[in-house]
């Protein structure tokens, strides 16, 4: 085994480095050419953070389950989906049996077995490994392998989000136990292991800064990918973007940038699609780092500008508006819910209440110091950075003084231990975007004091013994009206003390040849997840 590995890290080592940024033109009908507006930072599902990320996971990896266009749970490396009527649910809600498929291979030839889930779990819990994803893991208990093919997840208690663990993402997919059980972590595994999955395609080459070159997987369990070689180039400027497609040098782009996609307008042979997703742009306040750590400045920031006015002038109203954590289109959402009006008196007389006067120059000044704060968020996408400039300008309109940080995506979604600012806690504000995985309201992740990093992706630092307690009993319950219930206070909470303050429910952008069939863009997770299903009309 190591020999293969060792002539597969050779292969990688030429494709990387020797080759330049390429200009992909040629069409075939065995040839899908994607454009991706970022770059993955890893191919690891283990470790990795960005939506691109689980994008290119769908090409590599599985999941036990996966989720289908209408938000459906169906099988992938599970033989079915556990429910509580064919018995793989417990009656007490305290195990998950997954009955695996029996003729999964990794791409080295190499049976898919139970062992290779109860590794996943270990390295999802295993504190050496860089994981922002703690729940549900953290509430399993251990990972019972009766024989090769049968997984028993035995629950600390009755956990409705247990059932979306081991999905077909990053934080999900499941690895190769007998790859990387001898490794002391996951967090730089070289292209050669880390690619190895046992998903649809196959990566023969990634050229940095360019593309990715995958072919088909002629051993995948299911049946073989109908198309048999994809390029997946990474194209983060937007005049770029719109000259190969109005040239036909691509057949799909994703995740367009709102601004790329309005001015495309009309293209022959290409056909434009707005997709529903659970996909949230927001205001990440960090509110253990002063001056954000005080509500009253967090709340003054938010009377300090206009949400309207950035969902006409930046998104050109494309979404949907909701100022919490759950999607207003889906039955989760509190319909009570309002966002705060723009006004800059109140913000005005809200940071007087707080100390702030203002200064010589306008900015205003407490025992000092300047009120000075630092925004940051990824390069790379014209709607954050004009997001970012008229923030800038209203809140320096209520004498706030507003830094601009910008970072590689791969960068700003770093952990904290590899320096990533947000994750690292370095940012005041930070204007990013969360995408729900999978359709279960659950908040665990994200609000609960458990999972400030590097346990979680708790990114506002928030710590509420109220929310965290909430957010448990809410996972626990199993009925939607008393879960219901929880999930409004849930949200009324979020929104009176602002550690999120959601800006818009994104719709995906995407252009997409009108011969390509069998994209089925679901209302979670990524565009990709049926890629194997994909085939040109001829």
């Amino acid at each position: 085994m190591r020999l293969v590995r060792l002539a597969l890290a050779s292969a990688f080592a030429i494709a990387v480095l020797a080759a330049p940024l390429r200009h992909i033109s040629a069409q075939s009908p065995a040839e899908l050419r994607v454009a991706l507006t970022q770059e993955p930072g890893t191919l690891n599902p283990i470790v990795g953070t960005l939506a691109v990320e689980t994008d290119i996971t769908q090409f590599l990896f599985d999941g036990l389950t996966r989720y289908d266009e209408r938000g459906n749970q169906v099988p992938d490396l599970a033989e079915r989906v556990p429910t509580l009527a064919n018995g793989d649910i417990a009656a007490d809600g305290r195990s998950i049996t997954y009955h695996l498929v029996h003729n999964a291979r990794w791409h080295d030839g190499v049976p898919v077995t139970s062992a290779d889930v109860a590794f996943t779990f270990a390295a999802l819990r295993n504190p050496n490994n860089n994981v922002s994803v703690s729940d549900p893991y953290n509430m399993m208990d251990r990972v019972e392998t009766p024989d090769p093919y049968t997984v028993r997840i035995v629950l600390k208690r009755p956990w409705a989000p247990a059932i979306d663990g081991f999905s077909d993402r990053v934080g999900g997919a499941i690895v190769p136990a007998h790859l990387l059980r001898s490794l002391p972590n996951l967090n730089h595994l070289d292209v050669a292991t880390a690619a190895i999955g046992s998903g649809p395609y196959k990566l023969v080459a990634w050229h940095r800064g360019s593309d990715m070159v995958f072919e088909a997987n002629r051993d995948y369990f299911r049946s073989v990918p109908k198309i048999a070689r994809v390029v997946v180039r990474f194209l983060t400027d937007d005049n770029t973007m719109m000259i190969a497609l109005r040239t036909h040098e691509l057949d799909m782009a994703d995740r367009l940038n709102i601004s790329t996609y309005v001015n495309l307008g009309q293209i022959p042979g290409m056909l434009p699609a707005l997709n529903a997703q659970s996909y949230w742009k927001h205001l990440t306040f960090n509110t253990q780092r002063a001056p954000l750590d005080d509500r009253n400045v967090r709340l003054a920031l938010c009377y300090g500008f206009d949400v309207h006015e950035l969902f006409a002038k930046v998104a050109h109203g494309i979404g949907v508006l909701g100022p919490a954590d759950q999607n207003p289109s889906t039955p989760w959402y509190d319909h009570k819910l309002a966002y705060y009006p723009y006004d800059p008196k109140q913000a005005a007389a809200l940071l007087e209440a707080a100390g702030w006067k203002p200064g010589p120059d306008g900015i205003r000044m407490k025992g000092g110091k300047r009120l000075s704060i630092i925004l940051g968020f990824p390069t790379g996408n014209i709607t954050r950075e004009q997001t970012g400039v008229i923030l800038q300008q209203r809140w320096l309109a209520i004498g706030v003084e507003t830094v601009i940080k910008t970072y590689p995506a791969s960068t700003f979604f770093a952990p904290a231990a590899a320096g990533g600012p947000y994750y690292g806690g370095k940012l005041d504000v930070a204007l990013a975007a969360f995408v729900n995985a999978v359709p279960d309201p659950n908040g665990v992740n994200i609000n609960t004091i458990e999972s400030i990093p590097p346990s979680g992706n708790n990114l506002a630092f928030y710590k509420n013994t109220e929310l965290t307690g909430l957010e448990m009993q809410a996972a626990s319950t199993p009925v939607f009206s008393k879960r219901k219930a929880l999930y409004d206070r849930i949200q009324e909470l979020l929104v009176r003390e602002l550690p999120y303050y959601t800006l818009r429910w994104a719709e995906i952008t995407d252009m997409r040849s009108a011969n390509l069939d069998g994209v089925r863009p679901p209302i979670v997770n990524s565009t990709f997840w049926n890629v194997a299903d994909w085939s040109f009309r001829t």
